[in-house]
């Protein structure tokens, strides 16, 4: 079992030199940042820090949803460029 999470953890650092090439770390900053702000706008609305106007909620529970979109999508390219860098080197094309 130790073999089977020392194998995981020498593949997590293969991949993590991947994550940190400077194209990989802006996706990864903007999606923190995305999420970070749709965060910051459920909670304005949570404790309704705005307003009572129903507009008003919904409209910062709508910006919320999309920059909850959009982290999901920069996470996904920044997960799929990540391995296919790492199965490029990996597995040279013939």
């Amino acid at each position: 079992m130790a073999n089977y999470f020392e194998k995981k953890e020498a593949h997590r650092r293969e991949l993590e030199k991947y994550y940190n090439e400077k194209p990989n770390l802006r996706l990864k900053y903007a999606a923190i940042a995305s999420i970070a702000i749709a965060i910051i706008l459920l909670l304005i609305n949570a404790f309704g820090w705005v307003g009572t106007s129903t507009t008003v909620q919904l409209l910062l529970q709508g910006c919320a949803g999309l920059f909850a979109i959009i982290f999901v999508v920069l996470v996904t390219i920044l997960v799929y460029r990540v391995n296919a860098a790492h199965l490029n080197n990996k597995h040279p094309p013939r």
